[in-house]
């Protein structure tokens, strides 16, 4: 959608357009507009990319608010300016290319990735307002399976260098696994605390899961089954969890055990089970057949 009289409203008749008229020209809204018009025809040649009209909070810092739309109006109306345009999203996002370097048809195809990434920021600061928790990386992923993950991570990267999503920060646990976070509801300190925490967490889901299920059924627990949807934990925080659990003091009744022939890893609680017990059922388990008793 090119800028339009409908987009700008009535402002061209109001104090601050008829004051901005008058000082166009020269000052500091002409040096505005310059900026403006520069960053929208580089952001479309240079890196393909649309400008968001947030750029304004910037660059117009220093100008009052009600300057903005007879300004925009300066740029839609004057011919030096006839190759840039504008594209509002169904949300309500505007943003500006210069069709000299941008077809009307890419515009449009950014203009819904740029939705995306709108959406993706939504629930990072829900998590973070609401439940003052972190969000995981593959909740971006569950929120849009028809975008490759590739995708999805490209796109959090362009978020950081974007002005409007400077609030969204991410943070590592320390099995590396990527969590997002708005610091205007967590603080970077507390950010680092809650990652610190999934993983003693996805530890003591590890620990309570193999105890119960020795005690229970009895019988050891497959490590690859926590990967699935039940426990949710992330095959880049499994392994390093693993090893935490095998290695701590509290721990000390989880022992693990390898099949000689599928590899496959087992944890069992010896509180509950003896080594040849859960050998045996590990060998049922994998092969398909009774235990000797």
């Amino acid at each position: 959608m090119t800028m339009h009289e409908d987009f700008l409203g009535n402002h061209s008749h109001s104090p601050a357009a008829q004051a901005f008229h008058r000082t166009s020209i020269s000052g500091q809204p002409a040096e505005v507009k310059a900026k403006l018009i520069h960053n929208v025809r580089r952001n479309s040649k240079r890196y393909g990319v649309l400008t968001s009209s947030h750029i304004l909070t910037v660059i117009a810092q220093d100008l009052p608010a009600n300057f903005h739309c007879p300004l925009l109006e300066s740029i839609s109306h004057d011919p030096l300016c006839s190759d840039i345009r504008t594209l509002v999203t169904k949300s309500g996002q505007l943003f500006f290319y210069s069709i000299a370097h941008m077809s009307i048809e890419d515009a449009a195809t950014k203009g819904q990735l740029e939705e995306v990434k709108l959406a993706m920021a939504e629930r990072i600061r829900r998590d973070s307002r609401i439940a003052t928790a972190l969000t995981p990386l593959n909740a971006m992923f569950a929120l849009f399976p028809e975008i490759t993950q590739v995708k999805v991570c490209a796109m959090l990267n362009e978020m950081q260098t974007q002005a409007h999503y400077r609030d969204i920060k991410t943070v590592s646990s320390t099995s590396g696994e990527l969590y997002l976070y708005c610091d205007a509801h967590v603080t970077e300190k507390y950010a680092s605390m809650l990652a610190r925490s999934a993983v003693s967490d996805a530890c003591q889901t590890i620990v309570d899961t193999v105890r119960e299920e020795s005690r229970l059924y009895p019988k050891p627990t497959k490590v690859s089954a926590f990967t699935s949807q039940v426990y949710g934990i992330p095959p880049t925080t499994l392994q390093p969890c693993i090893v935490r659990v095998l290695n701590a003091t509290e721990y000390a009744d989880i022992r693990k055990l390898v099949h000689p022939e599928t590899e496959s890893e087992y944890l069992y609680s010896n509180l509950h089970m003896t080594e040849e017990q859960a050998v045996a059922l590990m060998k049922w388990l994998e092969e398909g057949r009774q235990p000797s008793t």
